[in-house]
Protein backbone atom coordinates (compact mmCIF):
# COMPACT_ATOMS: atom_id res chain seq x y z
CA UNK A 1 0.00 0.00 0.00
CA UNK A 2 2.53 2.90 1.13
CA UNK A 3 4.78 1.77 -2.10
CA UNK A 4 1.84 2.05 -4.47
CA UNK A 5 1.17 5.61 -2.59
CA UNK A 6 4.64 6.16 -3.76
CA UNK A 7 4.48 5.57 -6.61
CA UNK A 8 1.23 7.29 -7.75
CA UNK A 9 3.30 10.38 -5.82
CA UNK A 10 5.61 9.91 -8.12
CA UNK A 11 3.59 10.21 -11.55
CA UNK A 12 1.92 12.72 -10.41
CA UNK A 13 4.87 14.62 -9.90
CA UNK A 14 6.73 13.74 -13.27
CA UNK A 15 3.11 14.68 -14.52
CA UNK A 16 3.38 18.16 -13.34
CA UNK A 17 7.10 18.72 -14.22
CA UNK A 18 6.37 17.74 -17.62
CA UNK A 19 3.38 20.48 -17.57
CA UNK A 20 5.30 23.00 -15.97
CA UNK A 21 8.22 22.63 -18.94
CA UNK A 22 5.56 23.21 -21.56
CA UNK A 23 6.01 26.52 -23.33
CA UNK A 24 2.82 28.46 -23.54
CA UNK A 25 1.21 29.77 -26.64
CA UNK A 26 0.26 32.89 -26.64
CA UNK A 27 -3.01 34.22 -28.85
CA UNK A 28 -3.46 37.30 -30.65
CA UNK A 29 -6.77 38.65 -31.65
CA UNK A 30 -7.00 39.33 -35.54
CA UNK A 31 -10.31 40.59 -35.63
CA UNK A 32 -14.16 39.27 -34.94
CA UNK A 33 -13.89 35.65 -33.71
CA UNK A 34 -10.28 35.41 -35.15
CA UNK A 35 -6.91 34.62 -33.10
CA UNK A 36 -3.60 33.76 -34.03
CA UNK A 37 -0.33 32.53 -31.79
CA UNK A 38 2.99 30.99 -33.58
CA UNK A 39 5.80 29.46 -31.17
CA UNK A 40 9.27 28.02 -32.35
CA UNK A 41 11.78 25.79 -30.38
CA UNK A 42 15.72 24.58 -31.43
CA UNK A 43 16.30 21.89 -29.02
CA UNK A 44 16.48 17.95 -29.80
CA UNK A 45 13.41 15.82 -28.47
CA UNK A 46 9.86 16.59 -27.66
CA UNK A 47 9.17 20.37 -27.63
CA UNK A 48 6.00 21.15 -25.36
CA UNK A 49 3.64 23.90 -25.66
CA UNK A 50 0.21 24.76 -24.37
CA UNK A 51 -2.54 25.93 -26.32
CA UNK A 52 -4.95 27.55 -23.29
CA UNK A 53 -8.50 27.83 -24.98
CA UNK A 54 -10.24 28.47 -21.65
CA UNK A 55 -10.88 31.82 -22.17
CA UNK A 56 -13.02 30.85 -25.39
CA UNK A 57 -15.72 29.78 -22.70
CA UNK A 58 -19.27 30.64 -24.05
CA UNK A 59 -17.75 30.25 -28.27
CA UNK A 60 -18.63 27.09 -29.63
CA UNK A 61 -17.27 25.37 -33.61
CA UNK A 62 -13.51 26.57 -32.04
CA UNK A 63 -11.50 25.25 -35.15
CA UNK A 64 -7.60 25.25 -35.73
CA UNK A 65 -5.28 25.40 -38.46
CA UNK A 66 -2.08 24.37 -37.83
CA UNK A 67 1.65 24.57 -39.07
CA UNK A 68 5.06 23.40 -38.64
CA UNK A 69 8.26 24.14 -41.11
CA UNK A 70 11.84 23.66 -40.35
CA UNK A 71 14.85 22.63 -42.62
CA UNK A 72 18.18 22.01 -42.46
CA UNK A 73 21.38 21.76 -44.48
CA UNK A 74 25.13 20.77 -44.11
CA UNK A 75 25.61 21.34 -40.33
CA UNK A 76 22.73 23.51 -39.22
CA UNK A 77 19.23 23.40 -38.96
CA UNK A 78 16.52 21.10 -37.29
CA UNK A 79 14.76 17.85 -38.52
CA UNK A 80 11.12 17.54 -37.45
CA UNK A 81 9.98 13.48 -36.82
CA UNK A 82 6.71 14.32 -35.81
CA UNK A 83 4.50 16.33 -34.41
CA UNK A 84 0.75 15.94 -32.34
CA UNK A 85 -1.82 18.53 -31.14
CA UNK A 86 -3.78 16.56 -28.21
CA UNK A 87 -2.19 12.84 -29.29
CA UNK A 88 -3.32 13.63 -32.40
CA UNK A 89 -1.05 13.02 -35.12
CA UNK A 90 -0.28 16.31 -37.51
CA UNK A 91 -0.24 15.09 -41.17
CA UNK A 92 3.62 15.60 -43.12
CA UNK A 93 2.80 17.05 -46.06
CA UNK A 94 6.74 17.57 -46.66
CA UNK A 95 9.23 15.46 -45.06
CA UNK A 96 11.99 15.19 -46.73
CA UNK A 97 15.47 14.18 -46.48
CA UNK A 98 18.24 14.21 -48.91
CA UNK A 99 21.69 12.42 -49.19
CA UNK A 100 24.00 15.08 -48.09
CA UNK A 101 22.17 16.45 -44.96
CA UNK A 102 19.33 18.49 -46.73
CA UNK A 103 16.24 18.43 -45.60
CA UNK A 104 12.61 20.41 -45.67
CA UNK A 105 9.80 19.96 -43.24
CA UNK A 106 6.17 20.90 -43.58
CA UNK A 107 3.42 19.65 -41.06
CA UNK A 108 -0.25 20.72 -41.32
CA UNK A 109 -3.09 19.97 -38.77
CA UNK A 110 -6.70 20.67 -38.62
CA UNK A 111 -8.96 19.99 -35.59
CA UNK A 112 -12.81 21.25 -35.59
CA UNK A 113 -15.28 21.51 -32.34
CA UNK A 114 -12.23 21.97 -29.83
CA UNK A 115 -13.10 22.36 -26.33
CA UNK A 116 -12.48 25.54 -24.63
CA UNK A 117 -9.97 23.80 -22.19
CA UNK A 118 -5.89 23.34 -22.12
CA UNK A 119 -4.63 21.36 -25.43
CA UNK A 120 -0.66 20.36 -25.44
CA UNK A 121 1.06 20.43 -28.89
CA UNK A 122 4.41 18.32 -29.48
CA UNK A 123 6.94 19.08 -31.94
CA UNK A 124 9.58 16.24 -32.06
CA UNK A 125 12.87 16.47 -33.59
CA UNK A 126 15.98 16.71 -33.71
CA UNK A 127 18.41 19.89 -33.83
CA UNK A 128 20.79 18.77 -36.49
CA UNK A 129 22.91 21.71 -35.51
CA UNK A 130 23.48 25.92 -34.69
CA UNK A 131 20.72 27.62 -33.41
CA UNK A 132 17.89 27.43 -35.94
CA UNK A 133 15.06 25.40 -35.09
CA UNK A 134 11.67 25.12 -36.19
CA UNK A 135 8.40 27.29 -36.50
CA UNK A 136 4.99 27.33 -36.11
CA UNK A 137 2.06 28.85 -36.43
CA UNK A 138 -1.82 28.25 -35.83
CA UNK A 139 -5.27 30.02 -36.46
CA UNK A 140 -8.08 29.76 -34.40
CA UNK A 141 -12.01 30.43 -35.47
CA UNK A 142 -14.69 30.65 -33.50
CA UNK A 143 -18.56 31.39 -33.79
CA UNK A 144 -20.44 32.36 -30.48
CA UNK A 145 -23.17 31.03 -28.58
CA UNK A 146 -26.26 32.19 -29.68
CA UNK A 147 -28.25 34.73 -26.82
CA UNK A 148 -31.69 32.94 -25.21
CA UNK A 149 -33.27 36.10 -27.46
CA UNK A 150 -32.45 34.45 -30.90
CA UNK A 151 -33.38 30.92 -29.89
CA UNK A 152 -36.59 32.71 -29.01
CA UNK A 153 -37.10 34.36 -32.59
CA UNK A 154 -36.28 31.09 -34.57
CA UNK A 155 -38.90 29.30 -32.52
CA UNK A 156 -41.43 32.22 -32.87
CA UNK A 157 -40.51 31.81 -37.04
CA UNK A 158 -40.75 28.36 -37.12
CA UNK A 159 -44.13 28.67 -35.37
CA UNK A 160 -44.91 31.29 -37.63
CA UNK A 161 -44.35 29.35 -40.58
CA UNK A 162 -45.94 26.18 -39.58
CA UNK A 163 -49.10 28.32 -38.95
CA UNK A 164 -49.04 29.16 -42.72
CA UNK A 165 -48.74 25.86 -43.80
CA UNK A 166 -51.23 24.62 -41.50
CA UNK A 167 -53.92 27.05 -43.27
CA UNK A 168 -52.58 26.28 -46.52
CA UNK A 169 -53.77 23.00 -45.90
CA UNK A 170 -56.95 23.93 -44.77
CA UNK A 171 -57.89 25.93 -47.54
CA UNK A 172 -57.11 23.36 -50.17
Amino acid sequence: MLLKSALISAGLLLASTLASAATPITLVSNGPNQWSGSFSAASTGDNSFTLDLSSLVGWTSINLNAVITANFAGGSGFDVTGVTFDGNPFTADVNLSLPGGIGVDAWTYTASSLTPTLHTLVVSGNLIGGSVGFTGSLNIQAQPVPEPESYALMLLGLAAVGAVARRRNRSH
